[in-house]
């Protein structure tokens, strides 16, 4: 019996990693029906049809034949969001971006990472019990970080926190590579961060802050369009807050990059072989992630909530993100030729279709390396 548009979307949702998932995490325990699987089909499809309401979701799913078994009572759902560890849900996540290609940028030679992060806004006082306890000035409810392949145009790696938890704090935390080139902004700014970079052998590219205080050393001929001054420095002050001492004594590199109708930017970097217009199109890249969170918020269900708890909050956002990579996977599976966004929207439409061989490659075969907990996806540190 050939699938279903919805049952080919889910297939990198294998038995087998399904099997690991509930083992390592006890997940089914207490659900004679409504296993991990269940659960999960059912917040997938809640994402890919934009389905705002618990009531909506039962009606809809329990009527539309898409090749499932999951038939659902909003009140299961509803106790599966509060109990159901979002845990489980992350680490699924982190062995679908484990399957991604690895893709070599032909330009630099270098695996290129974009570390960010975007507010999940919680309005209400339903959520008030758990969201008002670390809330900050502009954000009451959660901060979803990223770090995100441009070449892959996906998430590698996610986590949430609180919204008070600054990104330097989390950078701190993030797996640093050898060889890979991380690029963010001012919010990741700790000299003894990019310090750990360095030593790492990893290279980083972000912006210099106006007040620090530097003394230039040898300056390069600016070559490229938007260049305006390239050379080498150094922090002149060593104790920067607090008596911290500042470890990057070592020369870093300035590039003075031009911005129509804006002020120049000035980037640093611990990159002295790459061309200046390189790293400032590097920088430029980290707009990517901008589009990312964006397009995940306005296209999947990350604006209205199915449950209250914190519990269910991450897991509709560990949901949405799954949701995410099997549409892309789903994309990349068939020759459809359309964009994510309008792949999704056919996607949406045509979920009770029946596959039309003719038109999709072979189904690949998911490899899950087994991973152990510190190297997987993790979820909420909260």
């Amino acid at each position: 019996m050939k699938d279903t548009v919805f049952q080919r979307i889910l297939k990198p949702l294998t038995p087998a990693l399904m099997k690991q998932c509930t083992s390592r995490f006890r997940s089914d325990y207490h659900y004679d029906t409504f296993d991990t699987l269940a659960h999960l089909q059912t917040m997938v499809y809640a994402h890919i049809n934009e389905i705002k309401s618990l009531r909506t979701l039962e009606v809809a799913l329990n009527s539309q034949k898409i090749g499932v078994s999951t038939k659902i009572k909003r009140s299961t759902l509803s106790d599966a969001n509060a109990k159901r560890s979002s845990e489980c849900f992350f680490w699924v996540l982190g062995q679908l971006l484990s399957t991604l290609p690895r893709k070599i940028r032909r330009d630099i030679n270098k695996v290129v990472r974009i570390l960010d992060s975007s507010p999940i806004q919680l309005r209400g006082k339903s959520y008030d019990i758990w969201s008002s306890l670390n809330a900050t000035r502009h954000i009451r409810g959660l901060k979803l970080h990223a770090e995100y392949d441009p070449e892959l145009q996906s998430p590698t790696r996610v986590t949430t926190s609180h919204p008070n938890v600054n990104d330097s704090t989390m950078g701190q935390q993030w797996p640093i590579h050898k060889d890979t080139i991380y690029v963010f902004d001012k919010g990741y700014y700790d000299y003894n961060w990019w310090w750990s970079i360095h030593q790492k052998q990893a290279f980083f590219v972000t912006r210099l802050k106006k007040n620090a205080v530097i003394t230039k050393g040898i300056k390069h001929t600016a070559s490229g369009d938007n260049i305006i001054e390239d050379g080498t420095f150094k922090f002149r002050i060593t104790r920067p807050r607090g008596g911290k001492k500042n470890l990057y004594t070592e020369n870093l590199r300035y590039i003075n990059v031009s911005r129509e109708g804006k002020k120049p930017l000035v980037l640093v970097t611990n990159l002295h072989d790459m061309p200046a217009e390189m790293i400032a199109d590097l920088y430029k890249g980290r707009w990517d992630i901008e589009l990312f969170f964006k397009w995940i918020k306005q296209n999947l269900k990350l604006k209205k909530f199915l449950g209250n708890s914190a519990n269910a909050v991450k897991i509709q956002i560990a949901t949405a993100l799954i949701a995410y990579l099997l549409v892309n996977m789903f994309k990349a599976d068939t020759d459809d030729s359309l964009s994510l966004q309008l792949s999704l929207t056919w996607a949406r439409y045509n979920l009770g279709s029946v596959m039309v061989e003719s038109v999709i490659k072979p189904p690949p075969i998911y490899h899950y390396p087994k991973m152990t907990w510190a190297t997987s996806v993790e979820g909420a540190h909260l």
